[in-house]
């Protein structure tokens, strides 16, 4: 059974802002849009990076309110116990391991979702509720599960979106919406369709981009 648990924190939340900062110009790189991105009201991009850390802290305990980091939590446990037993066959029909068990950071900024190895996700509640939550949970996990393949092959960021796509839609065809992707998936699609579950010949027939092996913290 792969578990859950979670963490939030103002701190977290400030360094969540500061990380999502120094990441701009790889997003507008792979061609995100930068509305997708949440920071504390009343602050657009040009003022955070002028603000000081106290204002930044400010900003901060003004509009964190643990309430409705308690509240997400208790969704995600509640919808995730429906459809753990599908997620965790999907990876054993694909050949890797389980991990036991995910560390889930909440957030209120940033984008949608991240993942960072071996174990965590960060999912944006201000972004999800209910349904959407999880769906942005159980996407972040099959990340975690697919990187370690991501990295070896050299898989770029929208290659790697397509797999997680695609492999969401085969475990939860019911959950399936349709996300953003800026690339044409025809190929990756069609090498998916013929080799699944053989996820490492996919991966490795894949196209593939230069990476740094080190950037340990991956967006979706």
């Amino acid at each position: 059974m792969i578990k859950l648990s979670f963490e939030y924190s103002q701190e977290f939340e400030v360094e969540r802002i500061k990380s999502t900062l120094k990441r701009i110009d790889w997003y507008l790189a792979n061609r995100y849009n930068l509305k997708a991105l949440s920071f504390p009201e009343g602050f657009d991009l040009e003022r955070l990076k002028r603000i000081s850390g106290q204002e930044l802290l400010i900003a901060v305990e003004t509009e964190y309110d643990e309430n409705k980091f308690i509240a997400s939590t208790e969704d995600i446990k509640q919808t995730y116990q429906k459809y753990e037993p599908a997620l965790e066959d999907l990876i054993e029909e694909i050949g890797l391991t389980p991990i036991p068990e995910v560390r889930i950071e909440l957030t209120r900024y940033g984008i949608s979702g991240s993942y960072h190895l071996p174990n965590e996700i960060i999912v944006n509640i201000a972004r999800h509720y209910n349904i959407g939550l999880l769906r942005n949970v159980l996407h972040e996990i099959i990340h975690l599960h697919l990187e370690p393949l991501i990295i070896e092959y050299k898989i770029d960021q929208w290659g790697k979106e397509t797999l997680v796509n695609l492999l969401f839609q085969r475990a939860f065809p019911e959950l399936n919406k349709e996300n953003y992707n800026p690339s044409d998936t025809t190929t990756l699609t069609k090498i998916f369709e013929t080799h699944y579950p053989d996820i490492e010949k996919i991966v490795s027939l894949a196209p593939s981009e230069p990476v740094n092996p080190r950037q340990q913290i991956r967006e979706s």
